[in-house]
């Protein structure tokens, strides 16, 4: 696949548009995609394949967890609506998640040791007591300890690091695994994170092989919303 990176040069839109098509046609690429594509130039873009019987495969814009702009400028509508898959670069906001949950590791180990413990104690005293009422109860004590320790210190609120917190007690999973995980449950998203290393490598493919509930994705929006996003440069506003 040959993706077309965007340049602000209005005048010249409609031939590189056609190049992409005289590419596919010309037998020296199968697919073609576009980057950093307002929801209107996507369009205009879509349209002008269209009518030489060419899908556009894909629109390559940042999209995070915590940088969510595709979904209020239109991108994100237009490519669930077109069958354009939209390719997420810097997925884990340019390594903040991973930034995190590095800080809060021994935290996190700490509530994930302290889980195993009361499930084993709960249901040795409490047959009786579900695995929800058990986690219920866990999670209360664990947002007063988050509240206390790190009230104003991280863009992340107490809500999500509770909610990554219950992940982690329910599967083995890392912070930016989730973040990943979040993108790849909308089914018309592929995150593409930069991996330094073969470690790094095998860390983001956690992310595979499990899936967030539609519930889950809804519930970390929500409350992602409630934080100021990651600075970035909204290539697609121009």
């Amino acid at each position: 696949m040959f993706i077309f990176k965007r340049i602000t040069i209005e005048n010249h839109f409609s031939g590189f548009i056609d190049g992409l098509g005289d590419a596919v046609e010309q037998g020296l690429v199968k697919a073609v995609g576009v980057s950093n594509y307002s929801e209107k130039r996507l369009r205009n873009a879509y349209e002008k394949l269209k009518k030489r019987g060419i899908p556009l495969a894909s629109n390559q814009v940042n999209y995070s967890l915590i940088y969510r702009k595709p979904e209020e400028n239109g991108v994100k509508a237009a490519c669930d609506e077109l069958g354009i898959t939209l390719i997420a670069y810097c997925p884990i906001a340019q390594g903040e998640l991973l930034l995190f949950f590095l800080t809060l590791q021994p935290l996190l180990n700490r509530i994930k040791e302290l889980g195993e413990n009361y499930s084993k104690t709960s249901t040795q005293n409490s047959p009786c007591m579900s695995n929800s009422l058990a986690k219920q109860i866990l999670f209360q004590q664990l947002e007063k300890c988050l509240t206390i320790s790190y009230p104003c210190k991280f863009q992340l609120r107490v809500s999500i690091l509770l909610f990554l917190c219950y992940k982690i007690l329910e599967q083995p999973v890392f912070c930016g695994q989730v973040g990943l995980n979040w993108l790849l449950a909308q089914d018309n998203v592929v995150p593409i994170p930069g991996a330094k290393n073969a470690e790094q490598a095998a860390e983001f493919a956690g992310a595979l092989g499990w899936r967030l509930t539609d519930e889950e994705v809804n519930e970390l929006r929500s409350m992602a919303s409630e934080i100021k996003p990651v600075v970035s440069f909204p290539l697609e506003n121009l």
